[in-house]
């Protein structure tokens, strides 16, 4: 350890103190006559110091049990044996507050392994930060709370920063940060056993110009790789800023005796947040909100399997989050405005207790080497509503809860096989034995207020269920760069095992208490899913999911209606998919206009027609589809459905799958309808497309029958349900709306939809019988030239 410096100026005993506060070891050099003539006697103090430390290890113990930070070492960021150059001036006012203003220069922070005294053999990797600091700091006697506490003003701007996690000599880091943060009168003051830190108001900005990946032990740090010379591949840049408050209160004790408990809690008055790919932007705008966490406890210690770890356990958190909009590509359209609420608190679901814990521990994925983080996760979610508006009209979420207990996996990882597991290029975050499910109440329409309504379902195409429990193994393996320069490149392999899923579910409280869920449910169900090189960009169209090649295999043991788990049975399905080349774009904008329940491109022609022209405005969000079905590869990638009924009863009074008779659809693709491209293949391009408009939209909803309806509200069979404040319901009938009703008709969850292929192909139809074995009853279906829209709303309906 090494490192120099010289004081300067008429306060040296202020100085001496200033450096004996740091954690440096090092000796006074005596200053010959020539620097002592440079002393002119002025008061403040100047000290620079050029600083190179290392430590082996500096460890931190609670109730016995420790945790290590492991090959620790400040110095330059840019050389390895160099140091790091700090020049600090420091003056004291007339009003007692003491001025601190600082440059620091081409400064490295690095711990290289970070590990627990309870599993030495195992690490959580290390963390490295790199950058530049200039800034300046003042501290004045006196609190919020009075004489006894402090005064803080600070403001600082950090550049060439770098901030880097590694494991196994690979990394991902963040690349050409700059911080810019003001914070004034911030307070420190002891009020009881607490420790209390409040700050009015922070502001700043910040840019990431790039979030790097290196699978090359060499560049560690470096933009460039040191080998090639090229520019290591990016995931895109970030950028944002933010104006909050926020109050701080330190108490000691853990959960377990010895440890650290947070109270926390912050106003986020403006903020704004920007991802950019090549230039193209998904921004989030005018975020607003609030949190609260109580009762956070840091302890070391173990986790429910008894593994050494590092506790945070949460007593509860609440707030919400609002962002104004939603901006995806070059054009800058908002998708809408979105907001949050939640509340984490202990709650019991499925007759189990969970609360909301992680345990953070070395280690990784075993196959992935020594180096990496594993996180034994526990949460509940009690209850969160995410509401979505558009062009001023509303949709909720309501009651949306969620749980579940497992272990989170996170490493990085090289393109490589190793003790046989696949490994791909990236951030590889791991699933091991999860056990979850959340659920949904419905949707509200409008506000807090209006009923609960189904419509979760029109979600099924994105894979959304509206209620949905699990068991979860496998990974998703975030890589470097997409379709071209910066961007995201996805590979994963998930497992679900013991899946209970809702294609359409009622509530699980209306109002009167919880109950059973109702619905259609896939039960006993197993699911595989494998994904290749799924590329992720921001293009000037919007977000584009480009994905190279996927298969999975859905064994769903029994298709329930009513209660999921004694509900009537339909038998048991399977459905396998393999895609090559599918894709999917995610576009700010809705359907626009549209002629609902009629044709017609004008507004005259839609009536004329006898439809109704609706103006669903600029916002809202097209996605659209293109899914490839490719030919069968093998038994596990291919497009294929069967139903199997009248199962053989097992020991236990379980169907046993494999038992009963079986219809099969088999190596089910699609293709253009011909070879154009003289491959002697018949090309396979257009695959299905399906495009999505949604909207939140008013529409026309009438009486099916004459007299009261469910909630007493009496009309003639064909009247229009119009939305009245001042009625009991809520809503009135009318026979003859006025242009004023008409005004305040029910707020719907829009949907307009449109699918279309050239040609849709089945190999073969099979009938399996389970002693007669295969025969098929059709060899070779086509389908040609689709094209099916639909227009869709979701409304209560009383």
């Amino acid at each position: 350890m090494t490192d120099r410096y010289r004081i300067t100026g008429g306060l040296a005993l202020a100085g001496w103190a200033v450096l004996q506060a740091a954690p440096v070891v090092a000796d006074m050099q005596r200053l010959d006559d020539s620097v002592l003539s440079d002393i002119s006697g002025q008061s403040g103090l100047t000290l620079e110091m050029d600083l190179q430390m290392t430590a082996d290890r500096l460890s931190y113990f609670d109730d016995g049990e420790g945790i290590h930070l492991e090959g620790f070492r400040v110095g330059s960021a840019t050389d390895p044996d160099g140091q790091a150059f700090h020049l600090v001036k420091v003056d004291i006012r007339d009003d007692a507050a003491l001025n601190l203003g600082y440059l620091v220069e081409d400064r490295r922070i690095e711990f290289g392994d970070i590990r627990l005294a309870g599993a030495p053999g195992l690490s959580m990797g290390g963390l490295f930060f790199d950058h530049t600091l200039a800034g300046s700091l003042t501290i004045r006697p006196g609190g919020a709370m009075g004489g006894v506490g402090y005064t803080f003003d600070s403001a600082y701007t950090m550049t060439g920063g770098r901030l880097g996690y590694r494991t196994n000599g690979n990394e991902v880091f963040l690349d050409d940060i700059t911080l810019d943060v003001e914070a004034l009168g911030v307070t420190l003051d002891v009020v009881g056993s607490a420790l209390e830190l409040d700050a009015p108001r922070v502001t700043g900005s910040f840019a990431v110009g790039a979030i790097r990946y290196s699978n090359n032990p060499l560049n560690h740090g470096n933009s460039r790789d040191v080998t090639t010379g090229a520019e290591l591949p990016s995931y895109g840049g970030l950028s944002g800023a933010f104006d909050l408050s926020s109050r701080t209160s330190l108490r000691s004790g853990g959960r377990q005796g010895q440890g650290l408990r947070i109270d926390h809690e912050a106003t986020i008055n403006s903020a704004h947040f920007l991802y950019v790919d090549d230039g193209n932007a998904l921004a989030l705008r005018d975020i607003t909100g609030h949190y609260r966490i109580e009762d956070l406890r840091l302890d070391v210690t173990d986790d429910w399997h008894g593994r050494s770890a590092l506790g945070l356990t949460l007593g509860s958190a609440d707030g919400e989050f609002n962002i104004g909009a939603v901006e995806l590509g070059a054009s800058g359209r908002s998708l809408g405005a979105v907001n949050v609420s939640f509340l984490l608190e202990d709650q019991v679901f499925n007759g189990r207790n969970y609360t909301n814990a992680i345990y953070l521990q070395g280690g990784g994925h075993p196959d992935a080497g020594e180096q990496g983080l594993r996180l034994a996760t526990e949460w509940s979610l009690r209850l969160a509503d995410l509401s979505y508006a558009e062009d001023g009209n509303r949709v909720i979420f309501s009651g949306l809860q969620s749980w579940g207990r497992g272990d989170v996996t996170i490493n990085v990882t090289k393109d490589e096989v190793r003790n046989g597991t696949r490994f791909f290029d990236g951030l590889r975050i791991g699933f091991e034995g999860i056990e979850a499910g959340y659920r949904i109440n419905g949707l509200r329409v409008g506000d807090d207020d209006a009923p609960l309504q189904g419509g979760t379902e029109l979600l099924l195409a994105l894979g959304f269920y509206p209620a949905y429990d699990f068991t979860l193994n496998g990974h998703v393996t975030l890589g470097a760069g997409g379709a071209s320069g910066d961007g995201i490149t996805i590979n994963s392999d998930i497992r679900i095992r013991n899946g209970r899923a809702a294609l359409i579910a009622g509530p699980y409280d209306d109002g009167a208490g919880e109950m059973p869920q109702k619905g259609v449910w896939l039960t006993d169900l197993s699911f595989d899913a494998h994904i290749r090189d799924m590329t992720v960009d921001v293009t000037e169209e919007g977000l584009a999911m480009v994905t190279a090649e996927s298969w999975s295999t859905m064994d769903v043991g029994n298709l329930r209606l009513g209660d999921k788990l004694s509900g009537a049975s339909f038998g048991r399905f399977i459905a396998q998919k393999y895609e090559a080349g599918s894709s999917m774009t995610i576009m700010p904008g809705g359907a626009g206009d549209v002629c609902a329940g009629g044709t017609g491109a004008t507004a005259d022609a839609c009536s004329a027609s006898g439809g109704i022209w609706e103006r669903r405005g600029e916002e809202g969000v097209t996605i659209k589809l293109k899914q490839i079905l490719a030919r069968a590869a093998d038994e596990n990638r291919k497009n294929s459905f069967a139903w199997e009924t009248n199962r053989q009863l097992g020991s236990d009074g379980r169907p046993v799958n494999g038992t009963g008779t079986r219809l099969e659809l088999n190596d089910i693709y699609t293709s253009d309808g011909g070879d154009f491209d003289n491959d002697g293949v018949d090309d396979n391009t257009f695959g299905i497309r399906t495009d999505l408009s949604v909207d939140v939209y008013q529409t026309r909803v009438v009486k099916k029958t004459d007299g009261p309806d469910s909630l007493g509200v009496s009309g003639a069979r064909g009247d229009e349900k119009i939305m009245d404040a001042s009625a009991a319901a809520g809503y009135r009938y009318e026979s003859a709306p006025s242009d004023a009703d008409l005004e305040n008709r029910p707020l719907g969850f829009a949907v307009r939809a449109q699918s279309r292929f050239k040609e849709l192909s089945i190999n073969n139809i099979d009938l399996v019988h389970p002693v007669g074995g295969a025969q098929t009853v059709v060899y070779g279906v086509k389908m040609q030239n689709f094209d099916i829209k639909a227009n869709l709303t979701a409304t209560p309906i009383p």
